[in-house]
């Protein structure tokens, strides 16, 4: 970035070293490199360096260089910040909405798989919230609350994986399972009234 600046203030100052093409397809043709031409001459304009040509004249080397250094840094200063707060927009994570609780009796057990204690939700109050490396028994137990189902883990191990996802039950039972199941290592089926986790 810094070398087609210095190529373009170049290009502005001894024209004559460059063919006709070169000065039209860095100054023209390049969106970024007219935007930047633009710019340098706009500072030059803006500081009134063709007001006065004998003063041009004279230090018109110095001058023209240090003007064009100048715009040279506040454009790499404009585009730093730019990333810089792109960055920051693009770092920044919603937060969670509170997690609420509803206690109810707990699922019988089964002969193939452990039943895991779910409370039932007498209201279907939906829930959107974000984890955040939590243990998909957590998510699991959520989505059972919420569709008022029943949860088993064939295995202790899948209780424990940990992942970031974004719940939202509005989207419906079947559309939150189809996603969890694309993650690695999770497969969970719905067996009538329970949610089975492998």
């Amino acid at each position: 970035m810094m070398d087609k600046i210095e190529r373009i203030i170049d290009m502005t100052e001894h024209p004559e070293r460059y063919s006709q093409d070169e000065l039209h397809k860095m100054l023209i043709e390049d969106d970024e490199g007219s935007r930047i031409y633009k710019t340098i001459s706009e500072v030059n304009a803006a500081l009134g360096m063709e007001k006065d040509v004998k003063m041009k004249q004279t230090s018109s080397k110095t001058a023209s260089r240090f003007m064009q250094k100048v715009a040279a840094a506040i454009i790499c200063i404009c585009l730093i910040s730019g990333i810089a707060y792109a960055a920051v927009v693009i770092m920044k994570k919603p937060s969670a909405p509170e997690k609420t609780e509803v206690v109810a009796p707990a699922a019988p057990k089964t002969e193939s798989y452990t039943v895991a204690d779910t409370p039932v939700s007498s209201s279907s109050s939906p829930i959107v919230k974000t984890y955040e490396d939590a243990p998909l028994s957590e998510i699991v137990s959520d989505i059972a609350r919420v569709f008022s189902k029943q949860h088993a883990y064939r295995s202790d191990k899948a209780k424990t994986l940990r992942l970031y996802y974004r719940l939202d039950t509005r989207r419906g039972l079947e559309k939150n399972i189809e996603e969890l199941n694309t993650f690695e290592n999770i497969n969970i089926e719905i067996n009538g009234d329970t949610l089975v986790v492998d």
